[in-house]
């Protein structure tokens, strides 16, 4: 087998494959399942009136839902981006688009990442260890971003081949990226590994906007780039079960940097779990496989339909007004510490 890298098509034409596929996941839970929301047989209200609707860097969505960061820059993500735009659009969630390394390489490859359709809050994406002002602030204008999530990912970058582990005074450089943006909002989190509480206060002192946690339990990116490359298979299975599940992640974040708004994502797969992060202390979610294997069948915009209505219901079956008001009092009392 050649040595050389693989070209950024390539290689993310191979995520998207591979991400698909079964046995991606880490081998470690997100932590939500033992997590038990409270059952209320009388909610003492109609389903149609409990309200979804949030605020979110400054933008007001239908429901507290981002579309996660997926994929860019191959052909097949022309279709899934555009599938994954229209859903958001439709139900009016955020949209994280996948990385703009390869476009801000070839500004040819804009049509697969932006859409037609136009979601209320679209972010987009670049990683730490390619990030700098200039590279940001092209980005978010060839996108017509509404500001930019910063991708951290060190275990991929270390375990993939061609990778980039320049990790070195990255606190610093997301501060300066969060001037330069200004008032655009910065964003940070992780790829599937999720965050200490270390991690969540050096970022709160940088100035972002928010933190996506990103817990271990859903797709493991050392895993993906293991079976991507041979070079890689060997380093990558020890780091099978590498992480912070996302529960813990959640509740490290939000005690280490208080008024710092987190996001929970990470191995979510419905509305149910949506809401278990939400009365947690989350202030949105996100989840990425469910969607994009939805997408790949041209169902984008049904599995966010459904996510919502589930999450709508759980709401309701505690007997909360709105998915604002859910907190730790809806979950069972063994688990609302």
């Amino acid at each position: 087998m050649s040595s050389q890298p693989a070209p950024a098509p390539d290689r993310k034409a191979d995520h998207l494959r591979i991400a698909a596929e079964p046995g991606v996941l880490g081998g470690i839970g997100t932590g939500l399942e033992p997590l038990r929301l409270r059952h209320r047989a009388l909610p003492e209200r109609d389903l149609a009136d409990v309200h979804l609707e949030t605020e979110l860097l400054g933008v007001r969505l239908q429901a507290p839902l981002f579309v996660s960061a997926m994929t860019g820059g191959t052909p097949e993500a022309e279709r899934i981006n555009g599938e994954l735009a229209r859903a958001a659009a439709e139900h009016g969630v955020a949209l994280t688009l996948g990385s703009g390394r390869a476009l801000l390489d070839d500004p040819d490859l804009l049509r697969t990442y932006r859409s037609a359709a136009r979601p209320p809050l679209l972010l987009a994406n670049l990683g730490a260890a390619q990030l700098s002002p200039e590279r940001a602030a092209r980005l978010v204008e060839l996108l017509g971003a509404d500001g930019l999530s910063v991708h951290l990912n060190p275990v991929q970058e270390a375990v993939q081949p061609e990778g980039t582990p320049a990790f070195a005074r990255v606190g610093e450089r997301i501060a300066e990226v969060v001037r330069a943006l200004a008032p655009l909002p910065v964003v940070v989190k992780e790829v599937g590994f999720g965050m200490d509480a270390e991690d969540v206060r050096l970022l709160h002192a940088a100035g972002v906007a928010a933190v996506d946690v990103a817990g271990a339990g859903g797709t493991n990116w050392a895993t993906i780039e293991g079976r991507r490359d041979p070079r890689a298979a060997a380093v990558a299975s020890a780091f099978a079960d590498w992480g912070v599940p996302t529960a813990d992640a959640l509740r490290g974040a939000l005690g280490a940097a208080s008024g710092l708004p987190v996001i929970a994502s990470g191995g979510l797969r419905d509305g149910v779990e949506a809401a278990k992060c939400l009365a947690l202390g989350a202030v949105a979610v996100g989840l990425a496989r469910p969607f994009l294997l939805a997408a790949q069948a041209g169902q984008a915009a049904a599995a966010v339909e459904t996510v919502v209505r589930q999450l709508r219901i759980a709401t309701w079956a505690v007997g909360a007004a709105s998915s604002g008001a859910l907190g730790p009092e809806h979950l069972a009392a063994e688990d609302a510490r």
